[in-house]
């Protein structure tokens, strides 16, 4: 009898070592973590079986995590916002969130995920363009349409079916940036980029629209990992360029204004927008005076600031939501990339036939959000036109254009 009832409790626990490890396994797959708002990441806005799942990954943990936090941001709020009104038809939808911590290896993964085993129907794809391009053969052959937070030129344009852009293309704020320069009268230029996908075509970019018109004098490049330019800064500034040219992350732009400031520059700094991160004044201070970017917006300094109603109506409802104001553009991102997902998915003829999204999107024409107006049909990708010029001053960012009516002489 004993031995019956050793051999029972035996079985007995051996089920519930082999549950505990079946659940364990479920966990590590979910590799869920906790928001500051107290929502899982993995996890979902609704909990209903009777939802339309949409993915979102981007740089939540990493270098730039504060760019992939305002994504993040943008893309619940966008969501709360559909759900409100009635979700997609009538039916809410169903955000599911990963981190790809801000590398392309992450990005496969969070993708991977999405895919394969929540089955999403879109996806509002990462503010990091090579995380974005590292997925892109796995979400072409799925089908499945993704919408980029990513302004490097290369993923659109491209010929990819399924890869869609929420945002402006990198090379229509690089092209209002160039415009400046030449208003400025700058005929020679040095530049320092990231040694990076994005620095490589956004440099490449840049000199399409120089053309004959600017002259590059020197180009020196450093590490993603990097902080200390001091090199490249001396042997830029010893060919005395007209002007500067940096194009990087906003951290790395940062940190490179600094370090031209503080070896002797005075002149005006160019780059991409984003220079336009209120974090890059912070970094910089006083330093970030005299820099000249394009973007497709930018967070203003207050609400009543706002470029138009769109704007801000959606400042202040993410202040209801979160508190203050954003600290990144790329809020913006996340926010119009869920909204034209929606779009799309509202008028698919069927939600679960790929092409039929792929159709709907390319069909999106008009369609005003915060960035402004998109246009999708005629299938490149991308659906802005036109970015806008900003000069910081007194560390605002201020419009170009009326900048230079005040200050003709300059």
């Amino acid at each position: 009898m004993f031995k019956k009832l050793s051999a029972l409790f035996l079985v007995l626990a051996m089920s519930i070592s082999l549950v505990a490890c079946g659940n364990a396994g479920k966990e590590e797959t979910k590799e869920n973590t906790t928001s500051e708002n107290g929502k899982e990441r993995g996890g979902t806005e609704e909990n209903s079986s009777e939802t339309i799942k949409v993915g979102l990954y981007g740089t939540i943990t990493g270098p730039n995590a504060l760019a992939g936090e305002m994504l993040e941001k943008g893309g619940r709020l966008a969501v709360k916002q559909i759900n409100e009104a009635g979700g997609v038809n009538g039916t809410p939808i169903e955000l599911i969130v990963y981190d790809d911590k801000s590398s392309p290896e992450g990005a496969l993964k969070a993708v991977t995920r999405l895919i394969e085993v929540d089955k999403v129907v879109a996806i509002a794809a990462s503010n990091s363009s090579p995380n974005i391009l590292a997925t892109t053969q796995l979400s072409e052959e799925a089908k499945l349409l993704q919408v980029g937070g990513g302004t490097s030129p290369s993923y659109t344009n491209a010929g990819f079916k399924y890869l869609f852009r929420g945002t402006a293309n990198g090379s229509l704020p690089n092209s209002a940036a160039v415009d400046a320069m030449k208003e400025m009268g700058v005929k020679t230029i040095g530049i320092l980029s990231v040694a990076a996908e994005n620095g490589e075509s956004g440099v490449k970019s840049f000199k399409g629209f120089m053309g004959d018109d600017v002259e590059v004098l020197v180009e020196e490049t450093y590490q993603p990992t990097d902080t200390d330019y001091t090199g490249q800064v001396n042997k830029i500034l010893a060919a005395n360029p007209d002007g500067v040219l940096i194009y990087g992350m906003t951290n790395e732009c940062a940190l490179a204004i600094k370090q031209f400031r503080r070896n002797g520059y005075e002149g005006f700094i160019y780059g991409p927008e984003a220079m336009g991160v209120p974090d890059l004044v912070k970094v910089a201070g006083e330093a970030a005076d005299n820099v000249i970017f394009g973007s497709a917006a930018v967070i203003p300094a207050t609400v009543e600031d706002a470029i138009n109603d769109v704007e801000k109506a959606f400042l202040e409802a993410f202040i209801a939501e979160y508190g203050e104001l954003p600290v990144s553009d790329v809020v913006y991102r996340g926010y119009d990339s869920v909204m034209l997902i929606a779009e799309a998915l509202k008028n698919a003829s069927d939600i679960k036939d790929p092409d039929s999204i792929r159709e709907a999107m390319l069909n999106v024409k008009g369609k005003e959000l915060i960035q402004g107006i998109y246009d999708f049909s005629e299938a490149t990708g991308d659906g802005l036109s036109t970015a806008r010029n900003y000069i910081i001053q007194d560390g605002k960012n201020v419009s170009f254009a009326e900048w230079r009516k005040a200050n003709p002489e300059k």
